[in-house]
């Protein structure tokens, strides 16, 4: 990979960090979703950029599971087909091997804790906490240094909110 790449990379990744950091400390689940949305589109740039296939696929997905959340459309038909998408899709797209794989099995529990947790930021906030770890590997591996900052940063910024938050909270 050249440098270029990793630069321009690693500045897609800083936009879709300050997006994600402000996600986890939103109120709803609504406004949390529709920042993570921002996110997920730079995220899924700088994953095309730095050559992570599999996890610009399950930003796709991502972005497609939380519009459906957002305007609360739920079935099960959905459900399973975004479930499907990531997993297929993202074996299919593939290119990192066993690492690669961390992004479909991050991106598989957090939809279904979207579909069946949406009412309750503090699981859908400890769930995207797995997802964002999954993620942060594969940033590893990718020479994504801005990525990595980014995750340890939304992983410290989403815990201290659940350790200052309610117990539970279902807005």
């Amino acid at each position: 990979m050249d440098t270029k790449s990793i630069i321009i990379g690693n500045l897609c990744t800083l936009v879709a960090m300050i997006s994600n950091s402000i996600s986890s400390t939103r109120k709803t689940v609504k406004s949390m979703l529709v920042m993570q949305n921002v996110s997920q589109l730079v995220y899924c740039a700088s994953a095309i950029v730095l050559g992570g296939y599999s996890a610009a696929v399950q930003n796709a997905v991502s972005l497609a599971r939380n519009l459906a959340a957002i305007h609360n459309i739920k079935s099960k038909t959905l459900e399973w087909i975004l479930i499907a998408a990531g997993v297929v899709l993202g074996v299919v797209f593939n290119n990192r091997g066993w690492i690669g794989l961390l992004p479909v099995i991050g991106n598989l529990q957090y939809t279904l804790a979207i579909f069946r947790l949406q009412n309750h930021e503090r699981l859908l906030k400890i769930s995207f906490l797995i997802s964002v770890a999954s993620f942060t590997v594969l940033n590893i591996v990718l020479y994504n240094v801005v990525g990595v900052i980014a995750d340890l940063t939304v992983i410290v910024t989403t815990v201290i909110y659940l350790v200052k938050g309610k117990p539970e909270s279902s807005k």
